[in-house]
């Protein structure tokens, strides 16, 4: 999995009760192809934005996932997609107003 770092972190508010609310922020993102249709005017990526929890070594050892969202990008956005995944974490922080600080691969998988 690879999750890039948010230059500010995303927020999201709850209700918890009429009176109430709770906000959860999370530091990182990842991004995930819905269906990438080679040609296709649009692609639809999944959002994931949450927590890395890292052991004492400083290893993550777990993607806690607080968001879930979606975006879409156009295939003229996408032109510099390659072989390079990280090119699309940029491309989705810069549609979100934000920019990828650090970029962590790791071989965890979402907890929700």
């Amino acid at each position: 999995m690879l999750l890039g770092k948010l230059s500010k972190a995303a927020e999201k508010v709850y209700k918890t009760t009429p009176f109430t609310t709770e906000i959860v922020t999370a530091e990182y993102m990842s991004v995930t192809s819905k269906k990438y249709v080679i040609g296709a005017k649009d692609v639809s990526f999944e959002l994931r934005f949450g927590k890395l929890v890292l052991d004492e070594a400083g290893k993550p050892t777990e993607f806690q996932v607080v968001i879930r969202d979606s975006a879409k990008l156009t295939s003229e956005e996408l032109s510099t997609w390659g072989t390079d995944d990280s090119i699309v974490l940029d491309l989705v922080a810069a549609k979100l107003g934000v920019t990828i600080t650090q970029k962590v691969e790791t071989d965890l998988h979402h907890t929700y």
